[in-house]
């Protein structure tokens, strides 16, 4: 079989290439990296040369996305940008090119109408599209994920995760980066039955009248703190919160898993990536160390102490890029792929419209629509 073709589209200085997507096809087995598109001359030129692409060869590059799809005719279309305003529509026109994958940064798109406008025109041209959400590519994940399977920190109770919470703490965060931790939630929670959530803006309550125009073309977001609660379908109940300039760098970004019998917690883009505590969470009369948890499970050596948190994340992507390879091959759903996508987007939009109605709000949503819409 003929390698599958790739080309991405990054726009540079609006949303750049996220994570270095581009860059996550060279070496892969059965994929060659054959064009690019930047609407942007300087960042296409960049693009191109750090892809070990010839620039004067036709069909290489292209200042218009569009123009690439049509004549390069693409496999596999990687979209880079982190900025969502042209999310879905490069989505849906490559599916609609016939392209057979798509891999697109995170967040996925802006509203639940856009996620299945996408969904339609991936079902219907029977593309498959994954996205970003590297962690859970993640050997050490997979290994936690294993545990928890086993039965090893006994019945899951609930599921706790943080955004950042440093200056995007609140909406923003919830966004940006709480979209890794929800997917994470579900994936080992199961999926959203409901959500009961507070925004607040300076310690009130949010109305639509709060809302502003999100930074990288979010949509429409509003507070600064954020506590939401959601129903899984597995038995647990799952919380997410976030704080703006919250104090601490880094460490609360995560998801915490509580069972009966003990804890897993998982740090995203760190190494070691996870950690088991061998007891419950309020069991305090005893000190019970956190085990790191690697690629191999329990008994992987521990890594180094300058490990390259870059280059391991960039491993992760490249077993999401292999994911969408085989999804390709085997017809079958990606592991992050755009129903996973939908929920993460369904799971924000819920939490926004739980705050300003100041009720509990039943999944799947009616309103496709930003919540905070006036």
């Amino acid at each position: 079989m003929d390698a599958l073709r790739v080309a991405a589209i990054g726009r540079t200085g609006r949303g750049d290439y996220g994570h270095a997507i581009d860059e996550l096809w060279r070496g892969l087995p059965g994929v060659e990296l054959v064009a690019i598109a930047d609407e942007s001359p300087e960042g296409l030129a960049k693009a191109v040369a750090r892809n070990g692409l010839d620039a004067a060869k036709p069909g290489v590059a292209f200042t218009d996305w569009r123009k690439m799809l049509a004549e390069a005719k693409p496999d596999v279309v990687a979209i880079c940008m982190r900025q969502l305003d042209c999310h879905a529509e490069m989505a849906i026109a490559a599916a609609e090119a016939g392209a057979k994958g798509v891999f697109m940064e995170k967040p996925f798109v802006r509203t639940l109408a856009e996620a299945d406008a996408v969904i339609d025109a991936c079902r219907k041209a029977g593309t498959k599209l994954s996205l970003a959400f590297v962690n859970r590519h993640s050997p050490s994940y997979l290994a936690a994920r294993d545990l928890i399977e086993q039965g090893r920190i006994g019945t899951v109770v609930e599921l706790r995760g943080r955004g950042k919470e440093d200056r995007r703490g609140g909406g923003e965060d919830l966004w940006v980066l709480g979209c890794h931790v929800l997917d994470m939630m579900v994936d080992l929670g199961g999926s959203p039955a409901w959500c009961m959530a507070s925004v607040t803006q300076g310690g009130r309550p949010i109305t639509k009248a709060d809302a502003v125009a999100g930074p990288e073309e979010l949509g429409l977001i509003a507070g600064d703190a954020v506590s939401a609660m959601f129903g899984l379908a597995d038995g647990p109940t799952g919380y997410f919160a976030s704080m703006r300039e919250a104090g601490a760098k880094q460490p609360n970004f995560g998801l915490t898993v509580v069972g009966t019998k003990g804890a897993i917690h998982i740090r995203p883009d760190f190494v070691p990536h996870a950690y088991l505590r061998e007891a419950p969470l309020w069991r305090v009369d005893k000190d019970y160390p956190w085990k790191p948890i690697g690629p191999e499970g329990l008994d992987s050596p521990l890594p180094e102490t300058d490990v390259d948190r870059s280059a391991e994340r960039a491993g992760w992507g490249r077993r999401a890029a292999v994911d969408l390879i085989d999804a390709i091959l085997e017809d079958r759903e990606p592991e992050t792929g755009m129903y996973a996508g939908r929920t993460t987007v369904e799971m924000t939009a819920a939490v926004f419209a739980s705050a300003v109605t100041g009720a509990k709000v039943t999944l799947p949503l009616g309103q496709r629509t930003n919540p905070l819409a006036p």
